[in-house]
């Protein structure tokens, strides 16, 4: 079976390499200069930084096998401090100051008021009842913005978070955690050459069956299978955001384009700065849990990372934006990285100058998942059933994060190919 595999990202390479373990005959048609998607890396000048993200929370066996770099897994050593920027102000994680502010006590009143999730809700709406307004509101913000940089009263609390919700259906979140089995800990990971390394081996291990530069504007039914750019396949996995998905469904599928178009994704900007060592703290980094800083997020990847930086130099990464302030991803350049500065000032104390700056955009970064958003894409799914073998694979759908995406292509490869 010939399948064409529309989006060269992450679930567009790994859907690849199962039909090819399947024993089909996958062509990738990625529309850039280079596979991958938002897993890339870029190193110059002694910086090694990152285009998306900069770990992985949990295994990606299939991959590291296909790619060969299990021998190049590196994890991040101490130390790990975590900062979280409160009321104004820069409080260790965890600390006594931080669960003072954060009203702890109420939240350990929780399993007295639980009840098991049966309606999807908003995140932010449903810690606050179960952990009080000041706990609640302070983990809902961490978690959005940790994983989404999103808003914690748009985002899902079952579908953006589903071991929380899968907790919250039980019925007490604090109870059910420590009913849990404990499983083995993966732990945060990356590779020694950064993520981009990974897609990069993915792609050169399909053995010229990836198309760069091969964007994608006609996809069609034809006699039983399908018409891409007027090339014949037997089948299709759309490995591509919804907006693009609605793009190259609109003509044979109009329902469908239209519940792909009301999935949203919110924007971000990487700013990455090269700073003297002494300049920031050693750590992991820190969450703008107030929502006033430029950064959703900051890491301090060299801190923790061998060959991030140069020798007596650090390396900061800095993610704006968001769905909560789109308009922060959207500023020019120079302004951002100014604001961005000015936040390091207010925050950390940082005074210097940097000596390296690279802005990274992603106009649509992350999909945020609204409350039903699992029910949405079961729908969307059933409005494709009709036609020739066509699946959907990535972050749009199944799970924002890396091993989720590439699980989704995987996962879209064997509906196609049992």
């Amino acid at each position: 079976m010939r399948v064409a595999v529309i989006g060269g990202g992450i679930a567009g390479l790994s859907a690849a390499h199962e039909l090819l373990r399947r024993g089909a005959d996958p062509v990738v048609l990625e529309a850039c200069a280079r596979a991958g998607g938002k897993v890339g890396t870029r190193i110059e000048g002694g910086y090694l930084s990152e285009d998306g993200p900069n770990f992985l929370a949990r295994p990606l066996d299939a991959l590291l096998d296909a790619s060969e770099l299990r021998d190049d897994v590196v994890t991040p050593q101490p130390p790990m401090t975590r900062w979280i920027h409160l009321d104004g102000r820069v409080l260790r994680a965890p600390g006594l100051s931080l669960l003072a502010r954060a009203g702890v006590g109420r939240a350990l009143l929780e399993p007295l008021f639980a009840k098991p999730l049966r309606d999807d809700m908003p995140l932010g709406d449903f810690l606050e009842r179960r952990l009080g307004r000041r706990a609640g509101g302070l983990a809902a913000a961490v978690m959005s913005a940790g994983v989404y940089a999103g808003d914690p009263a748009a985002l899902s609390a079952r579908d953006a978070f589903p071991s929380l919700g899968a907790l919250a259906g039980k019925g007490s979140l604090i109870v059910n955690a420590f009913r849990r089995p404990k499983g083995p800990r993966s732990g945060i990971w990356t590779l020694r050459r950064g993520l981009g390394a990974l897609a990069d081996a993915l792609a050169l291990a399909l053995h010229g069956r990836v198309r760069l530069g091969a964007a994608v504007g006609r996809l069609s039914p034809a006699q039983g299978g399908w018409s891409v750019q007027g090339e014949r396949f037997d089948g299709v996995v759309l490995a591509v955001p919804a907006a693009a998905a609605a793009d190259l469904t609109h003509g044979f599928a109009p329902k469908f384009a239209h519940a792909a178009r009301q999935l949203r994704s919110a924007p971000v900007t990487v700013v990455h700065l090269g700073l003297r060592q002494g300049a920031v703290p050693r750590g992991f980094g820190m969450i703008d849990a107030d929502g006033t800083l430029h950064a959703v997020g900051t890491l301090l990847p060299s801190s923790m990372l061998p060959g991030r930086a140069p020798d007596g130099r650090a390396l900061v990464t800095a993610i704006c934006g968001g769905a909560r302030h789109p308009e922060r991803a959207a500023l020019p350049d120079g302004e951002l990285v100014s604001a961005v500065m000015a936040d390091l000032r207010a925050t950390w104390g940082v005074r210097d100058t940097p000596e390296y700056v690279r802005v990274v955009r992603w106009d649509a970064a992350i999909p945020q998942y609204a409350p039903g958003h699992r029910d949405r894409v079961r729908e969307a799914r059933k409005l494709l059933a009709g036609l020739p073998r066509l699946e959907l694979a990535g972050a749009a759908w199944d799970g924002v994060g890396v091993p989720d995406v590439a699980l989704s292509g995987a996962a879209a490869a064997a509906r196609l190919v049992p």
